[in-house]
């Protein structure tokens, strides 16, 4: 994780960190407000659309939200992935459930 953290504060010197992990997450999402993301869920399903704000639980708040949900094919010479998509307008994701945040 120290390697993830450093690439992020690019500008620090090797091994100093100024911010702890949450600090950093809060201000990715606090820069990521109004921009496209896609939110990867845990069960396969992801959220696409901007985020209009969120909470110290990293609760997100999505807005023009499409919630798209990966299904498996039943096919014996090859697994396909088929989406589902379906339009939710606005969504609140709880945070213990987000596993990535893309920005788009």
């Amino acid at each position: 994780m120290n390697v993830e953290i450093e690439r992020i504060n690019i500008g620090l010197s090797k091994g100093k960190l100024r911010m702890s992990e949450e600090g950093i997450a809060t201000q990715l999402l606090q820069e990521s407000i109004g921009k496209n993301v896609l939110v990867k869920l845990k069960g396969r399903r992801s959220v696409r659309g901007k985020i209009k704000g969120f909470d110290k639980q990293m609760n997100i708040v999505i807005t023009d939200a499409t919630e798209i949900i990966e299904q498996q094919g039943n096919n014996n010479s090859e697994k396909k992935e088929q989406e589902q998509e379906s339009q939710v307008g606005e969504a609140l994701i709880r945070g213990d459930n987000v596993i990535t945040i893309a920005v788009l």
